[in-house]
């Protein structure tokens, strides 16, 4: 196994067998020494320049390309190609189907080049060679330099990027053998995505590939992104207490320890009051740095979004609730930790410096690469229209305050405020912040001919619990893929959140093992070789009662030691219930 830079390069069978899915320990091992696959960050390309060995025994190319959510991060991609690898190894596809040769793309966004406007690649005229360039160039040396980098960064440029090198690794590998590609985007992947299936079917250069898997779906359609974030983040509250009271084992619970037959929506209105009203008991709020409904909700927020500390959310609420002399005792351990969490969280930045991802140089502020998606209308945009922040910044933080769960502060809204209704924009903004292509801002267009069969097309995923990307988003996308006659299969996954693929764990298998997401995507790729279509794909894994979801109880030993870790060390008994209330 040959692991490459913005590739993981699968060479010849024989070599599968080095990897065992079982016991790797991180390191990349060839014939002469073991490598720590941290140490191979410098090493990267964006393309293998190796074709496969023994091209005679070959009779199926399979190029596979992943493409990351939030600044295109190339070092969280390669734990999906990792993961990807275990999957094929465990189902043993290398060894039944000797003559298929999978290749994996990482795609890292701040590595696109040879377009129009070019961002990096200004000396090169090879795919290699630009590939090489870009790693030497784009490693900002301050956030100045990484501010010009994100102003050629827009998400059609990037789009851009991805049909040029999509189409490379296809002539690369076609000539060798019959080859089918397959995109996987997560988070604005799934956006960036979207984009460049539009600017084919817009300018008429349709790129036949034979699938694309849509992870956490971010819709372009009318750019509703941000618009949904702050809708759902409430309704997303509701839904996982509404989960709780639907399970007999924390519905019990919880009243048992609040002492009290409310279920848990309406004690938590009822906390929210007294937080409103500061009649909150001190000695679990306040005194311990707890001062504000807002606060709490960013906690318990976050909570949800972590599957290993899912659970923390509800017991808050029921320890709050109760405040006993052993809540009290518990708390005051657990609440400085939670609250440094979340204050860390909410530090505005707009570049992670290079000295946090010294080998990446890639991972960029949410609030920039996102700003394609920015904005009510196809004309307004960030940069000129002020009154998007009057709209966004202080009409939806007094909406907030009717919610259940307000959005909290958010890092875009921290500008200069004149007055109530005229803001200036910082200049760190419309330094950075590009206008955007009418063209495609905001289209939707997708030309069924780029599916090269009608047995795959799109595949959808996303969480029940998702904020990020709601379901009704993805449900949305399904509509609009079926409206032009492609084939599409939507998989809804009960208590997840945001990007399945990193938290679709199976009872069956746990956390140790490849996740749901891994098992139906591998089938996707195997396709041909499985004679599967879109329909006849083995989907039972993301059945609600195969997933592992929110563990109220504590009992998975990941759950409990994280756990474990938030409260001080002080409790393994996180809800209280050996305890009568003071």
């Amino acid at each position: 196994m040959t692991i490459q830079a913005e590739c993981m390069y699968l060479t010849s069978p024989l070599e599968w067998n080095e990897f065992n899915p079982n016991t790797f320990d991180g390191f990349y091992y060839n014939s002469t020494k073991s490598i720590p696959l941290t140490d191979l960050h410098m090493k990267r390309l964006f393309f293998s320049d190796f074709p496969p060995r023994n091209t005679s025994t070959v009779k199926h190319i399979i190029n596979y390309w992943l493409l990351n959510g939030g600044g295109g991060s190339q070092y969280g991609m390669e734990t999906f190609g990792v993961s990807m690898l275990k999957q094929i190894i465990l189902n043993k596809y290398h060894q039944t189907y000797p003559q298929t040769h999978p290749i994996m793309y990482l795609f890292q966004y701040r590595g696109a080049g040879l377009s129009e406007p070019s961002i990096h690649c200004y000396t090169a005229t090879t795919w290699i060679d630009c590939a090489k360039e870009l790693i030497q160039t784009t490693v900002p040396t301050s956030v100045n330099e990484s501010l010009k980098i994100i102003n050629a960064m827009t998400n059609q440029n990037i789009a851009q990027d991805l049909q040029y090198q999509v189409q490379y690794s296809i002539n690369q590998s076609q000539p060798l053998s019959p080859t089918s590609t397959y995109i996987y985007g997560l988070s604005q992947g799934t956006g960036i995505i979207q984009y460049y299936l539009s600017i084919q079917s817009i300018n008429s250069q349709l790129q036949p590939i034979n699938g694309i898997i849509l992870d956490g779906i971010m819709s372009i359609k009318k750019s509703d992104v941000f618009q949904n974030q702050i809708k759902s983040i409430n309704n997303r509250f509701y839904l996982y207490l509404s989960k709780c009271q639907n399970d007999i084992f924390c519905a019990t619970t919880f009243k048992h320890v609040t002492g009290t037959d409310e279920d848990i929506i309406t004690a938590t209105l009822t906390l929210q009051m007294l937080f409103l009203t500061n009649l909150t008991n001190p000695m679990c709020t306040t005194n311990l740095g707890l001062n504000n409904w807002n606060l709490f909700t960013i906690i318990a927020s976050q909570s949800i979004e972590l599957i290993s500390i899912r659970p923390l959310a509800a017991v808050l609420i029921a320890r709050l609730y109760r405040c006993s002399v052993e809540d009290q005792r518990v708390l005051s351990r657990t609440l400085p930790i939670l609250i440094a969490l979340a204050e860390q969280s909410l530090t505005p930045k707009l570049v992670d410096p290079p000295s946090v991802y010294p080998d990446d140089g890639n991972v960029l502020s949410i609030t920039t690469i996102w700003s394609d998606f920015v904005g009510f209308t196809l004309d307004e945009n960030f940069k000129t229209n002020a009154s998007f922040f009057n709209d966004f910044c202080i009409n939806s933080g007094i909406t907030n305050e009717f919610y259940l769960a307000p959005t909290g502060p958010m890092p875009v809204c921290r500008e200069i405020q004149q007055s109530k209704y005229n803001y200036t924009i910082p200049s760190v903004f419309t330094d950075i912040l590009y206008t955007k292509n009418p063209r495609y801002w905001g289209q939707f267009q997708v030309n069924p001919q780029i599916f090269r069969s009608n047995k795959s097309g799109v595949l959808l995923l996303n969480g029940d619990l998702d904020y990020n990307s709601p379901m009704y988003t993805a449900q949305q996308t399904q509509k609009w893929f079926q409206s032009e006659q492609i084939r599409t299969k939507l998989i809804e996954m009960k208590g997840l959140t945001h990007v399945t693929g990193v938290q679709s764990y199976t009872k069956k298998d746990g956390f140790q093992s490849t996740t749901c997401t891994d098992q139906i995507i591998v089938q996707l790729l195997y396709q041909q070789e499985l004679n599967l279509d879109l329909d006849t794909i083995n989907y039972t894994c993301s059945l609600k009662e195969n997933l592992i979801s929110i563990d109220w109880m504590c009992s998975n030993p990941i759950v409990n030691q994280t756990l474990y870790r938030l409260f001080g060390n002080s409790t393994t008994d996180y809800w209280g219930i050996n305890e009568t209330s003071d």
